[in-house]
């Protein structure tokens, strides 16, 4: 996404559409292979757990847009989330063109939907169980909201944990919040798919059903305890721990290891925290060439 220039979201991404659309030497892979990570490992096992019930997996990318696993697909740099060298532009407004712009383009398999409303209609007794950070679901939302209004109301779901009712979707949202990684374990990045796994092997498969159980969880688990972090002084303390981090064998992206030092209970200001991560990551690479 860095490589792609333009002064407005729908240039950029129509010129990035060109792209996908004319590249021949890159190898295509299965969309369900391309992606890594645990959120994505655990997301592929989630057909299993339906039982005998039909089902499919779909992906919200933010290269190509919606796709099944089965679409072929080359390895890309682009996502949604904000404050990242391939973060789709704009901000939310940026994101929300984006959207619209790969959902008009007819994509990796031209037969098969390419919005989440089109999904909808082209089978109206499904159940859609949506698994989505805020960021993504706010770059779809007019998508989703047609959607939802395309099938019946009670077998539309969305699992976003922590994201604010909104008036639009806040009957579609199920009740879900950092309060339920009590229950379920792991953490909080693949917390809402932890939750569709806990709802699939249940079999609670409507909106109904679901926020009756998840609201039961939800008053068994007290809010979390929040606490003043620990500031640090100065940038060499911040230097300093980054650069412990790393002789632990614990060197990540400067979001991840900001994401560590929180849950270590200091705190750090993301952009501060993030020149300083470079700086030290430039110094690293310098010392090794």
């Amino acid at each position: 996404m860095r490589n792609v220039s333009g002064d407005k979201p729908a240039t950029i991404a129509n010129r990035w559409i060109e792209r996908l659309a004319s590249e021949v030497a890159t190898p295509t892979l299965l969309a369900g292979d391309l992606y890594a990570g645990e959120h994505w490992t655990r997301a592929k096992a989630l057909p299993s757990l339906a039982g005998d019930t039909q089902t499919h997996l779909w992906t919200c990318s933010a290269g190509y847009g919606l796709i099944s696993t089965q679409a072929p697909v080359r390895p890309y740099a682009a996502t949604l989330s904000p404050r990242h060298p391939d973060s789709v532009p704009g901000g939310r407004t940026g994101a929300a063109v984006w959207w619209e712009a790969l959902s008009s383009w007819k994509g990796p398999e031209p037969t098969q939907p390419r919005t989440f409303k089109e999904l909808a209609k082209s089978d109206p007794d499904a159940t859609f169980l949506l698994v989505m950070s805020a960021t993504y679901l706010q770059a779809c939302h007019a998508d989703i909201e047609a959607a939802a209004l395309a099938t019946d109301q009670d077998r539309f779901m969305i699992v976003s944990a922590g994201t604010p009712a909104s008036v639009s979707l806040g009957r579609q949202l199920l009740p879900a919040n950092a309060r339920l990684q009590a229950c379920l374990g792991g953490t909080r990045q693949v917390l809402n798919v932890r939750i569709a796994e806990d709802l699939l092997r249940r079999e609670l498969m409507s909106r109904t059903a679901a926020t009756e159980y998840l609201e039961g969880l939800l008053k068994r688990y007290p809010d979390i305890e929040r606490w003043d972090r620990q500031k640090f002084s100065d940038d060499d303390a911040v230097v300093d721990w980054i650069r412990e981090e790393y002789g632990r064998g614990r060197g990540a992206s400067a979001s991840r290891m900001l994401r560590a030092l929180r849950e270590s209970g200091r705190a750090c200001e993301q952009k501060r925290f993030g020149g300083l991560h470079k700086q030290f990551t430039d110094e690293l690479h310098r010392s090794q060439l």
